[in-house]
């Protein structure tokens, strides 16, 4: 029996992820998570067969759609990735096609690791009251602690409405005194999450000369309502410090933070965001974090492909930030070893493109190495073929990367409905599943594409949790099922572009 035959018979004889619902802290096996005993079955059995199938590869074996890869590539293996295009032959129309980039980072064997010169923000306001936060809070704290060596500096910040630095930036010598300090966190207060971040970031800075993986820390369960509150700006905060080389991962505990704030700062900022539906999840997902920045293996990751006259770039998936005309720019931070990244870019020929040769798309990747200290660029090219007319893929021969973008877009439209309460496009999405996501789920069957597999589960399983709200009566917005399912959507959106390696 093949891999996807045994998975197949699993999903058949166990149901669709038959749980209550998703967890956080990105604790699906097998790219998903969740606390209902039924998803404990289904993926335990989903890791046994995986464990005795021959693992997917997404390095240099795997087939390139329409694309050809530098010889460079095979002699930097740090980072290996693909570039795939879902149409073999364009035809200036609206509805625009997609190129899709695979990323991994090679599994490092063990060796010796850079120092970290490292801030943690913690959140101190009233609401951290709730539900002991602030208790695992301080436990996620020690945790860190005693997981860092004296080759580390460390630096601990707390905010309410006002900033307190613990501990300024120092070697890890003395863990008692930090132990100490973390014991003294207590909740009160408003949220100065700017002023937070922004102290967070210049005890860093302090080490920006010295070898080792500069990064901030924060942790938050709620809004920002004190200094400076504006997202844009806030964005524009991190991406300074970016700039400089300091790197920022967001956290966010529950259902009352801004999570699309959250994911953008951690996208400016190079970093991770994550999700943690509950308190106690608190201490996993430092200690998660922390493993990722020590298993660091490239830095500086970033993807530019330029655009040729009458190639328009529509949308960047999992992307915030505004489009930039006739270049796709994707900035992808530090990448730790057997990290995996999609990234889906849907591009248009204009309507007034003038017919003529071979279409071609050159990307190239550039990031630095953390093993020989070097920096790499790999290029990429994709080229297709014009063509007369619109209609370019038959509908019984939707390509990989076409099903691919299908299952994200009806992700985002799922996503879009819940958060908006929005009847009229969650009827949309179950019309999705119904009509359109059995053939979806046969190619991702058929791909022998692991995440691609997961994606389209996912879907379903999202979806029929939709229509529960809607059979309950729990779209609306005083919906504590719809904000916690909210919060899942984006958090599971925002991993279906940023995969991370367990550690």
């Amino acid at each position: 029996m093949t891999m996807w035959a045994l998975l197949l018979a699993l999903y058949a004889a166990d149901g669709l992820f038959a749980g209550e619902g998703a967890g956080s802290v990105d604790k699906f096996p097998v790219a998903l998570s969740t606390a209902g005993p039924g998803w404990t079955r289904l993926s335990t059995r989903l890791v046994l067969a995986l464990a005795v199938c021959t693992p997917l590869s997404l390095g240099a074996s795997s087939s390139l759609a329409h694309g050809q890869e530098d010889d460079q590539h095979a002699d930097h293996p740090t980072l290996q990735w693909t570039l795939e295009s879902s149409h073999a032959t364009l035809a200036p129309d609206a509805t625009g096609f997609y190129v899709r980039f695979r990323l991994r980072a090679a599994k490092e064997a063990a060796r010796a690791r850079q120092p970290l010169n490292l801030a943690l923000v913690f959140d101190r306001s009233g609401s951290m009251k709730e539900e002991s936060k602030i208790g695992y809070l301080r436990q996620a704290g020690h945790l860190v602690t005693d997981n860092l060596t004296p080759q580390d500096h460390v630096a601990l910040v707390a905010y309410n409405h006002q900033v307190q630095t613990l501990v300024p930036m120092h070697p890890v010598v003395n863990r008692e005194y930090l132990h100490h300090r973390i014991d003294e966190l207590h909740a009160a207060g408003q949220t100065n999450l700017s002023g937070g971040l922004l102290e967070g970031c210049a005890e860093v800075g302090k080490r920006l000369g010295q070898p080792g993986l500069h990064h901030v820390i924060l942790l938050t369960d709620g809004l920002a309502n004190r200094g400076v509150i504006d997202p844009d700006k806030l964005v524009e905060l991190v991406k300074r410090s970016a700039r400089g080389g300091t790197t920022v991962t967001t956290i966010g505990v529950g259902i009352k933070y801004n999570e699309t704030l959250l994911s953008r700062l951690a996208q400016a900022g190079g970093g991770r965001y994550v999700y943690v539906a509950e308190p106690e999840q608190i201490p996993e997902a430092l200690h998660r974090e922390l493993g990722a920045l020590l298993a660091v293996v490239a830095q500086n990751v970033k993807l530019k492909m330029e655009l040729p006259p009458g190639v328009e770039v529509q949308q960047v998936f999992g992307r915030e930030e505004p489009l930039q005309p006739g270049v796709v720019e994707v900035p992808l931070g530090d990448l730790t070893s057997g990290q995996r990244q999609v990234i889906l870019v849907k591009l248009r020929l204009a309507q007034d493109a003038q017919a003529g040769g071979p279409i071609e798309l050159r990307a190239v990747l550039t990031y630095d190495e953390v093993a020989e200290a070097q920096r790499v660029e790999s290029q990429q090219t994709l080229t297709m073929n014009p063509a007369a007319a619109g209609g370019v893929v038959e509908a019984n021969q939707v390509s990989e990367v076409l099903a691919y973008a299908r299952l994200v877009e009806a992700v985002d439209k799922l996503a879009l409905a819940v958060e908006g309460m929005d009847r009229k496009l969650a009827a949309e999405v179950l019309e999705i599943r119904n009509k359109q996501y059995p053939a979806l789920k046969q190619v991702a069957l058929k791909s022998g594409d692991q995440e691609f597999f997961n994606k389209a589960f996912l879907f379903e399983h999202y979806a029929r949790e939709l229509q529960e709200l809607i059979e309950t009566g729990a779209l609306h917005s005083h919906s504590e099922e719809r904000a916690k399912l909210q919060k899942e959507l984006h958090y599971r959106r925002y991993l279906m572009e940023h995969h991370r390696h367990r550690h």
